[in-house]
């Protein structure tokens, strides 16, 4: 994800992990520093805005959405039992998360899901 805090973020799906590459100021990548290493499924992410760490991650085959805090912590915030079903991707437009999901489980039904976030919840360990 370019433009994101601190440089270029990426997910890898195959090892769970969410990698933070810096771009000095010449424009050249820095040293990869991998944010976190146990994010089973992680699929896309997105920030709580422009200028946090604050990440939430779909964890597709997981059929959660987490918070990652700058830290390296977790915290699932919303399950199956919410009615995910393979979520893709978030996105975090003022006080509302919107996911995507896949609908690769049953009962296959591809969607998008939106909530309102409370910002309080997330931001407090």
């Amino acid at each position: 994800m370019v433009g994101a805090p601190a440089g270029v973020w990426v997910s890898n799906l195959g090892k769970g992990t969410l990698p933070r590459i810096p771009v000095t100021a010449a424009g050249t990548p820095g040293r990869v520093r991998t944010v976190i290493t146990s994010l089973t499924g992680v699929d896309d992410f997105n920030f709580l805005s422009d200028h946090s760490n604050l990440v939430f991650a779909a964890l597709n085959t997981q059929n959660q959405i987490a918070v990652v805090y700058p830290n390296g912590t977790t915290r699932t915030v919303l399950t199956a039992s919410d009615g995910l079903a393979s979520p893709t991707a978030t996105a975090v437009r003022g006080k509302r998360l919107y996911i995507t999901d896949g609908g690769l489980d049953a009962p296959h039904d591809a969607r998008l899901q939106s909530g309102k976030v409370d910002l309080g919840a997330p931001l407090s360990l």
